[in-house]
């Protein structure tokens, strides 16, 4: 029901214009170009009308009219039926107004019809002048686009080359704390003998063998005590390095896998 209440709001719309056309030409003298701006005018005041449904039944009318001027008059009657079928809105009755404005003048319907084949075809050129700029724009925009294509290509190639100075230094930082750990395990060591020495020393003070062991084991101990302050910095420091390098491996990571 509502494509049949449009489609009737269109073909009165086709007629409406046809007739206007009829009128300003045979009642008011209008030339046929002029008649035809009148009528659309007209036809864009319709509140019933879309606007894209008003040049769309103009565009239908100006269409009709071009195809009857090209129309030979003694052929007329023959071309009727097939032309019926090849339009929207053709009634017997619109057929007859449409006959009667070439009808009215000849001439003036051929300059017509000629000046619509001039818009249609300047539309054309103007359409063809666009996308030609158009092309030209793209070519360039994709001439750039290569360009940038092989820099970022080229820029990954370097960040490969990174990447693996990157896994290299990680392998360099694992050694060092392979390294550290192995000296904190010495060190634990060196601690459990001074405490097996101390402890002997407790048990027999009188003893010259076990107080010299002591005596030794002391000044091993002053020394391990400034190794552990240096191991003490060299672990923090191990330690800020691990968790920055961490941070920017992550956040590496989840820009560009995640």
């Amino acid at each position: 029901m509502k494509t049949q209440k449009i489609n009737e709001r269109l073909q009165s719309a086709y007629e409406k214009m046809v007739e206007d056309i009829e009128s300003l030409i045979n009642n008011d003298g209008k030339k046929l170009k002029e008649a035809v701006e009148i009528a659309e005018e007209k036809l864009n005041t319709w509140q019933e009308l879309t606007k894209e449904e008003a040049q769309k039944i103009s565009n239908e009318v100006k269409s009709d009219l071009q195809s009857v001027g090209e129309t030979l008059h003694g052929a007329k009657d023959a071309y009727k039926e097939q032309f019926k079928l090849d339009t929207a809105y053709l009634t017997d009755s619109i057929w007859e107004k449409i006959s009667k404005i070439a009808d009215a003048s000849n001439e003036e319907f051929n300059a017509f019809s000629d000046n619509l084949k001039e818009l249609a075809h300047k539309a054309t050129t103007d359409d063809h002048a666009n996308e030609h700029k158009d092309h030209l724009r793209w070519n360039s925009d994709h001439e750039f686009w290569l360009d940038e294509i092989k820099v970022w290509k080229n820029d990954h190639q370097h960040a490969l080359v990174k990447l693996q100075a990157i896994e290299e230094s990680i392998k360099k930082h694992t050694d060092a704390l392979d390294e550290h750990a192995q000296v904190i395990h010495a060190h634990e060591e060196q601690n459990k003998e001074h405490e097996e020495v101390m402890q002997g020393t407790e048990l027999d003070p009188s003893s010259r063998v076990l107080e010299a062991e002591d005596n030794r084991e002391a000044s091993i101990h002053r020394q391990e005590s400034i190794e552990h302050a240096k191991h003490a910095a060299l672990h923090d420091s191990l330690k800020k390095g691990h968790r920055k390098m961490m941070v920017l491996i992550d956040n590496l990571y989840n820009q560009v896998v995640k």
